[in-house]
């Protein structure tokens, strides 16, 4: 991939929407407590929050649509390397407000490459940007990328990434894949596995860490119960987390100088991660991504049988053919049907008889 053609949303992706229309609300009705933009905790927003759609039909929020400047700086970056588009869902009385927004931030940006409208399944590009769930479901893009928002966080498994910045990082990772990949792993780095739900990501990373090399780094997360050491909301919030990120509405989180720890006493890393943490890895530290495959009907299977709520089974299940793109923008990709996936490490570490 030489020159990707990349697809960018505009409201919430590129220019602040729904922040902006949070803000005229609290101005015009003096809610208490303010509302606030995560109490969008739905693509419907049907709760306190939905008053703001009756600003969508006014020209005034349109007027306070500003690009911010690192936003600006990073989609250079990408015009630099890929054919860059604007594809926008917008209201047939703004289009003209909207068109005029992107050539005032962009001007280099030619007009053609200005696409309005809501069929944004119809357009074909190698690389989309979107914050909704079901344009990045229902993309022919090849790599089809979800901007994280208060509205899809329960969405598991798509490439996402949380700002542009990432975004830009992510797709320099597509094009540096798909002209090369490791054959070898060399120590010390780190481990990232990714793969869909039940791949079984987190029970290799359990059996390499038998072996005397291999370390998995304190994470943190807010679920309580779960593997990771637990964190309220609030103390979360609170932590200098380098990394983080959030998996079916639950946050995640691993701090540098622990995993620079393992790395300075010569060991592996090994972390089960999603596409975005792993990209963060990759920008710190030697890191080779492995992806970790199985057949669809086992990972369907597999997540039928954990104990998550039928909504997030749901999500699990969506998002299986999104991630399986996952596997190509990886240094390395192997088989684990037969759950042999550590051995296979091993073996290429040439670590199998120690």
């Amino acid at each position: 991939m030489l020159k990707p053609k990349i697809g960018l949303d505009w409201d919430d992706v590129t220019a602040p929407f729904n922040s902006i229309a949070i803000k005229m609300a609290n101005e015009k009705y003096d809610f208490c407590p303010p509302l606030t933009l995560e109490e969008i905790d739905s693509w419907e927003n049907t709760g306190r929050a939905g008053v703001i759609k009756e600003f969508y039909r006014g020209e005034e929020l349109y007027e306070k649509q500003i690009v911010p400047e690192k936003t600006r700086k990073e989609i250079r970056k990408l015009m630099e390397i890929a054919d860059v588009y604007f594809i926008t869902a917008v209201y047939p009385e703004f289009m003209g407000v909207r068109a005029k927004q992107i050539l005032e931030a962009f001007p280099e940006l030619p007009p053609e490459n200005i696409i309005l409208g809501n069929a944004k399944n119809l357009v074909q590009f190698d690389i989309i940007l979107d914050d909704a769930i079901h344009n990045v479901l229902e993309s022919p893009a090849t790599y089809p990328v979800l901007m994280r928002k208060p509205w899809n966080w329960k969405m598991t498994g798509l490439l996402s990434v949380n700002n542009m910045a990432e975004f830009v990082l992510l797709v320099k990772q597509i094009m540096k894949a798909s002209q090369s990949r490791s054959s070898v792993i060399k120590v010390p780095s780190v481990l990232a596995l990714v793969g869909p739900s039940g791949s079984g990501k987190s029970q290799i990373a359990k059996e390499l860490c038998r072996h005397e090399g291999f370390v998995s780094p304190k994470t943190y997360c807010t679920k309580p119960g779960d593997k990771h050491h637990y964190l309220t909301e609030e103390e979360f919030a609170k932590q200098h987390f380098f990394e983080k990120t959030r998996y079916a509405g639950i946050q995640y989180g691993t701090k540098k100088e622990e995993i620079q720890e393992v790395l300075d006493q010569g060991q592996f890393a090994v972390m089960a991660l999603d596409m975005c943490g792993a990209i963060a890895m990759k920008r710190h530290f030697p890191t080779e991504i492995i992806y970790v495959h199985k057949n669809k009907e086992t990972l369907i299977s597999s997540i039928i049988e954990e104990n998550f709520s039928v909504e997030e089974k749901t999500l699990r299940i969506l998002s299986i053919d999104a991630e399986k793109r996952n596997r190509h923008i990886c240094d390395m990709e192997i088989e684990n049907q037969k759950d042999l996936g550590a051995e296979i490490i091993l073996e290429k570490i040439g670590l199998l008889n120690n």
